[in-house]
């Protein structure tokens, strides 16, 4: 099937102004309900569509259900000048998330580099929301999150044992686009897994196991995933457990039960505390152009970095209109005639 049949465009301010609403609707105070939508919508905008506005759905009924809290008393239980650790009270990820990476920011223009970890908060998205926060601040940002349930295993095993825990980095240039690394320690994200299976197209092999531990493409069969290069991606994962888990009072995806908080992680790093910006950004520019120019495998265009696809999405995208799957847009469409707001793209 064609792709661009599957899909309707629409413009982000629009999308922005709904999707604020809907939350506005079930209690989210506007100001927090304009900063979770800005953020869902940058990412559609940056095309990773499993972790922007089709989640929205998954957070609303969340907060319908009372198992998320639309107005969270978040407070910062432990603090020194470099780090925090502060308490999501089970509200929406994306408000810990804020909260706790302007806070990191905060510190590490004082100290140079400082972490702040969230235990009892919920699914916060996607990580490079808040590594690219720092961006803003000639800073390096890092993000990670423990995501629940074991759905990853180890090399050679078919018993899950870690979550898919994602992590991103997100580092300052001067004239050339940021690197943005972000990315899950299994070998998909579930989400773009989600994505694929929504556009008919097949998963590749050696992505998904079956609950019985054999190879499958079908995504309602697979229900197990196989590790990022093997023992690297496992290893990562295991690694990114620990510090949103454990070292924030939680606990790591194999010790939890199906209804535990999430925990996430972050840092930032002030880059005039070790070099100065310019000649920092000045070496990385130029290191992006000779990747960019390096000799390409027959058939291939062009060599990208971490990032630039998405950059490059975003740019078109706010010229042209987001192009999103109908199916996603009808999730949404559903969600707004339950709480009688308007569904803006089928007005027209």
């Amino acid at each position: 099937m064609n792709k661009g049949t599957q899909e309707i465009v629409v413009q982000a301010d629009a999308l922005r102004e709904f999707v604020s609403v809907l939350y506005q609707k079930v209690g989210v105070f506007k100001e927090d309900a304009d900063a979770v939508a800005n953020m869902e919508v940058e990412t559609d905008l940056r095309g990773v569509y499993s972790h922007g506005t089709r989640a929205m759905p998954r957070y609303v009924h969340g907060i319908r259900s009372g198992n998320l809290k639309a107005r969270p008393d978040m407070q910062i239980v432990k603090e020194g000048a470099s780090f925090a650790l502060l308490d999501g009270d089970r509200g929406l990820g994306y408000m810990a998330g804020i909260q706790a990476m302007n806070l990191a920011i905060s510190k590490a223009k004082m100290t140079g580099i400082a972490a702040v970890g969230v235990r009892n908060s919920e699914h916060f998205g996607a990580a490079a929301c808040y590594s690219m926060m720092a961006l803003e601040h000639d800073m390096i940002g890092f993000a990670t999150t423990n995501t629940g349930g074991t759905s990853i295993v180890a090399p050679g095993g078919i018993t899950p044992v870690v979550a898919n825990n994602p992590m991103s980095y997100a580092i300052p240039t001067k004239d050339e686009p940021p690197i943005v690394l972000d990315m899950a320690c299994g070998i998909s994200a579930w989400g773009r897994v989600g994505t694929m299976s929504m556009y008919g197209e097949k998963i590749p092999d050696g992505w998904l196991l079956s609950k019985d531990g054999q190879p499958t493409n079908d995504p309602k069969v697979g229900r197990i995933m196989l590790p990022a290069a093997g023992p690297k991606g496992y290893g990562l994962a295991v690694v990114m457990g620990a510090l949103a888990g454990p070292l924030v009072g939680g606990l790591t995806a194999c010790l939890k039960k199906d209804s535990e908080p999430s925990e996430h992680f972050f840092y930032a790093l002030n880059i005039e505390s070790f070099v100065s910006l310019d000649e920092f950004t000045e070496t990385m520019d130029e290191t992006i152009r000779i990747i960019r120019a390096s000799k390409t495998a027959e058939g291939v265009k062009r060599v990208y970095l971490p990032g630039e696809i998405e950059w490059l999405n975003r740019q078109k995208f706010l010229r042209e209109g987001i192009p999103l799957h109908k199916n996603h847009l009808d999730s949404l469409a559903n969600l707004a005639r339950q709480l009688e707001v308007k569904v803006f793209w089928e007005s027209s």
